[in-house]
């Protein structure tokens, strides 16, 4: 009697496994499980264990699984199940059904799935002659073009295994390359059933053998006793299954262990492939992403972590002051401010990656960098404002003197991937994205080096920065006014931070006098003390209509 599960998540099919009496399979989520079941992390890596037994399936919970075994309703360690019954793991679904009927014309006499932990025992002599044809398929992937090496490898899987015909294929069938014996006299028939059993249990290789010809017809016109099929899953891609087929019976050990080749060609492809791949996507990331936020990215199971979506993220914009004067007009002299400027954008990148922050664009002499993208940060806009900080305090040591302005917002944009299928590009769109811009171009009219809005200011600590607010403006272009904020190193804010916010809020009553007598008595190198009372005395000249304490700008 044989057993088979159907495994279903969300009602969509997992994958299928025949359970032969007397064998007992492992089921989990990790590679060390016979049955590996992918996309549910309630499942652990070795979870349960099940075999045909009684009138049903036997399943035991394993003692390393961390998460419950349900059946009947309730968690069980230890249970039978009968047929056309299930049981659940997580998000998971085992529908049991009892193959007892006679078998479907074409159906092997011996099927048998080789598991993980068989796959990677070497034991006999010709193990060890076959794993050196295993070691140098890396190198070939490397230097030969796909179709060549998919070709080179059915011809290795035919001579290791003794097969009449090998080839390798896409997962709808399509043969890619192939290999045959001088006696093969037309391409072989595969069957879909045996590459559907791979493609779900891959890398594991399931065998096929027939103990008498008339099982299957196929297998009386060609000649063919026994097949053996793998899938390599490569991330981003079709899958590619692996398939040989012979002829004389031979022993049954002797066919596992050209299954267990198959098997192992298949996971080391898809290693290999999915190696170089993976070094691929570090380079791309590296450019934009710091060091943690790699790694996450690598080791999410979530395919779409990239994909563009709406999020609330902290946008910097980071401008060296002065940059386009000193070079204006001859590009000789960007040729000789190249060298510092390339130290003053690694020193900002550097802050930026430390803060876990996301390098969006090189814009010239500016930076894009943002926040809590694509993955959560509670602590984004405080890291935002440790970061402008920093870099303002980085940029002067860095250039020997360069100053530069920041400018920063808070506020929902949609992130992601927005790139072409050539070219890999992380960026973020949305308004928030220009009124960030607006605010670094601001920094020059007010004389500071950083300010932020209120938005962002709202979830800043003190021990990050002293905060100042420094009025309200409607940058232009814009019509929605953004409070502003300038920042500095935290610490006790100076007495005349007081005499300040007592001259704002009486610009913003549309007191002039009173604004430009409190705003004498501050220092005159102070920036926005200077500006509020260029206001006031533009103001005082030429009285706005409808004064709502806001500062519209006309410049950029």
């Amino acid at each position: 009697m044989a057993i088979s599960i159907d495994a279903s998540r969300d009602g969509k099919p997992v994958g299928r496994r025949s359970i032969p009496e007397g064998r007992r399979i492992v089921i989990g989520r990790g590679e060390q499980a016979e049955w590996k079941i992918e996309g549910d992390p309630n499942l652990s890596r070795r979870h349960a264990e099940v075999w045909a037994g009684g009138a049903g399936l036997m399943v035991k919970r394993l003692p390393e699984s961390s998460n419950p075994v349900f059946h009947g309703g309730r968690a069980q360690d230890e249970f039978e199940v009968e047929s056309g019954g299930f049981f659940v793991i997580g998000r998971t679904s085992f529908q049991v059904r009892q193959e007892d009927g006679p078998r479907e014309p074409g159906a092997p006499s011996i099927e048998e799935t080789i598991g993980t932990a068989e796959l990677y025992s070497i034991g006999s002599s010709s193990d060890r002659m076959r794993l050196l044809d295993l070691l140098e398929l890396p190198d070939i992937l490397r230097t030969k073009e796909r179709g060549d090496f998919l070709l080179h490898i059915a011809g290795v899987i035919r001579m290791a295994t003794g097969a009449s015909w090998a080839c390798a294929a896409s997962e709808d069938g399509t043969v890619l390359g192939e290999d045959a014996s001088s006696d093969t006299a037309a391409r072989p028939a595969m069957s879909r059933t045996l590459m559907n059993k791979a493609l779900a249990g891959s890398p594991q290789p399931t065998l096929y053998s027939w103990t008498k010809a008339q099982d299957f017809e196929a297998t009386a016109q060609e000649g063919v006793d026994w097949a053996v099929c793998a899938a390599a899953r490569i991330p981003g891609e079709p899958a590619i299954v692996f398939y040989a087929l012979g002829s004389g019976v031979g022993s049954s050990g002797a066919h596992r262990e050209g299954a267990r080749f198959v098997g192992l060609v298949a996971d080391m492809v898809s290693r290999s492939v999915s190696n170089d791949r993976l070094q691929e996507w570090q380079g791309r990331l590296r450019r934009f992403f710091s060091g943690p936020v790699i790694e996450k990215i690598l080791a999410s199971s979530d395919a779409a972590a990239l994909e563009p979506r709406l999020a609330r993220s902290t946008v910097l914009f980071f401008d060296i002051r002065g940059f386009s004067k000193r070079t204006e007009e001859k590009n000789e002299r960007i040729l000789a401010y190249v060298r510092e400027l390339r130290d003053a954008m690694t020193a900002m990148t550097r802050v930026i990656l430390d803060e876990k922050g996301v390098v969006l664009q090189y814009m010239g002499d500016g930076i894009m960098a943002c926040w809590n993208v694509p993955y959560d940060d509670p602590d984004h806009e405080d890291r935002a404002c440790r970061a402008a900080l920093a870099m303002t305090a980085e940029i002067g040591r860095a250039t020997g003197g360069w100053t530069c302005g920041i400018g920063m917002h808070t506020g929902e944009v949609v992130a992601g991937a927005i790139g072409s299928e050539q070219v890999f590009s992380y960026g973020i769109l949305g308004s928030v994205v220009n009124q960030a811009s607006r605010v670094e171009g601001l920094t020059k009219l007010l004389g500071v080096p950083i300010l932020a809005t209120a938005d962002v200011i709202g979830r800043v600590s003190g021990e990050t920065a002293l905060k100042r607010r420094v009025g309200r403006f409607v940058p232009a272009g814009m019509d929605a006014p953004l409070e502003l904020y300038a920042l500095c190193e935290p610490g006790p804010a100076p007495d005349w931070h007081a005499i300040f916010a007592s001259a704002l809020a009486a610009f913003e009553r549309g007191e002039w006098d009173r604004t430009l007598e409190l705003v004498g008595s501050l220092p005159v190198q102070d920036g926005p003390a200077q500006f509020l009372a260029s206001q006031a005395i533009q103001n005082r000249r030429y009285p706005p209509l409808d004064w709502r304490g806001v500062m519209r700008l006309t410049q950029k």
